[in-house]
């Protein structure tokens, strides 16, 4: 008997439990969202670049660094390259850097994108022609810094070709030229 009542206790209390978990949070939360709520989630938001130029000319951020980037042109991808795209235009070019800023500048986490009216471009990586990536030491203020770069780009030569550089998720210069 005494068994019993002790199992008859432990159903009660986890009945009583169960019913008690069930009852926590009351009101089911209303997860609608307003019209302006929605666009806000999915409005895409431009960055502004902190400057803008042309290709060969030296574009200069308000913290004194400066960036040219010479004109692209086409070439052809070494045997291991990676990230070229067939059908596209491959695109190379060279990145100067020039830090006349007060703090050196880390370019580990540079991002070099490059787009046209027909989409986004493709990072190329090639070591047949000197395109590895930015540096990945700090530029001492004072110091320049020179890489190439290479990208596979959707559209036709002549078409608007435009390159932007940001670093640490905020945009620095944005070139605009045309596609070689």
């Amino acid at each position: 008997m005494k068994n019993s009542l002790t199992t008859f206790k432990a159903v009660a209390a986890t009945f009583a439990l169960l019913l008690l978990l069930t009852a926590c949070g009351g009101k089911a939360a209303d997860t609608s969202t307003t019209t302006e709520e929605g666009e806000a989630l999915t409005e895409t938001v431009e960055p502004t670049p902190q400057a803008t130029g042309g290709f060969d000319a030296p574009v200069v951020t308000p913290d004194k660094v400066s960036y040219t980037l010479s004109s692209p042109s086409h070439f052809v991808t070494g045997k291991f390259a990676a990230g070229q795209i067939p059908g596209q235009l491959d695109q190379k070019f060279t990145v100067s850097i020039t830090n006349n800023s007060t703090s050196d500048l880390d370019l580990a986490t540079l991002i070099v994108q490059g787009s046209t009216a027909a989409g986004v471009c493709a990072d190329i990586f090639d070591g047949d022609n000197a395109m590895a990536g930015a540096p990945t030491d700090p530029l001492a203020v004072g110091a320049t810094t020179t890489f190439g770069w290479g990208l596979s780009c959707p559209g036709a030569v002549g078409d608007e070709f435009t390159v932007a550089l940001s670093n640490a998720g905020s945009d620095i210069i944005e070139v605009k030229g045309k596609l070689a």
